[in-house]
């Protein structure tokens, strides 16, 4: 499948499409048989583009993917300011950061919508129940049966789920267990594998197991298994924080730990600004 309708942010192509048409295109990989390799979906936010800035192989990844869709707020704040209107504007960059990110049509114009993780994820698994999809889950914070009895709590019509571990500590990686857990996941026969490890952990374990065909689509899922609206312990912000594009203060109140990682927001605004300079 070709991917032609995507905007080139910070040297990265990021599929424009709705909720509805990234897991229709989803759907349409599982529905192809599945030949030489698996499928991969990433699902890129800031911290993706930042690395991948001086990390070829990180950019390389992203953009072999078969389709890349766009994670939160920044990555439609970047999009609308590359590409959307106005086109040209004094103080472009707070007034777009601090005011225009709060309408929704400004937001909205270039990629449509918002696609966090945890919601684009419970889309995709109310259509694997549809469609009898087998579906494993590798990653998480939670134990690997914990994770299973909660999806199977919140989608009790899916026709067959597997979870498995997803953190492998170095001696673990001598032993090769990583091996044994890829031949117990070819085994499954996988439509859809989400791969719950955190970047680049994530997007590296998919990119080298694309020919072992562990799944027709592997898609790298980041957090979305640690948040408790799929039973994990983490609780998303609330809906007019998740509606305003202020998520990610929420989780940064919540976990300041994540303060190393929200510090990448200030050199992606710069390399934004910097783009749009150069087109």
């Amino acid at each position: 499948m070709t991917r032609n309708n995507t905007i080139d942010i910070l040297g990265v192509e990021v599929d424009k499409l709705t909720i509805t048409e990234a897991n229709n295109t989803i759907a349409q990989f599982v529905n192809t048989p599945l030949k030489n390799r698996s499928k991969i979906v990433v699902k890129p936010y800031v911290e993706f583009l930042t690395a991948a800035q001086n990390n070829p192989e990180i950019k390389n990844i992203l953009n072999a993917a078969d389709l890349c869709i766009a994670d939160g707020v920044s990555l439609q704040w970047a999009a609308s300011f590359l590409y959307g209107q106005p086109a040209k504007k004094t103080l472009k960059v707070p007034r777009s950061g601090l005011r225009w990110l709060q309408n929704t049509e400004w937001r909205n114009q270039v990629l449509p919508e918002k696609m966090a993780g945890v919601t684009q994820t419970k889309a995709l698994l109310t259509l694997a129940e549809k469609n009898k999809w087998r579906i494993g889950i590798i990653g998480g914070l939670n134990s690997p049966e914990e994770i299973h009895n909660a999806v199977i709590k919140r989608f009790p019509k899916l026709a067959f789920v597997k979870t498995w571990k997803g953190f492998f500590e170095p001696e673990e990686v001598a032993q090769h267990k990583e091996g044994d857990v890829v031949k117990e996941i070819i085994e499954a026969k996988l439509d859809v594998l989400f791969v719950a490890m955190g970047f680049p952990r994530q997007e590296r374990f998919m990119f080298r197991n694309r020919e072992n065909k562990l799944a027709k689509v592997m898609i790298g899922e980041g957090g979305t298994f640690d948040y408790s609206e799929m039973g994990g312990p983490i609780k998303r912000a609330p809906l007019w924080m998740q509606k305003s594009g202020t998520e990610w203060l929420w989780r940064l109140l919540r976990q300041p730990k994540r303060i190393g990682r929200q510090s990448s927001i200030p050199k992606f605004v710069w390399l934004v600004k910097k783009q749009s300079k150069q087109q």
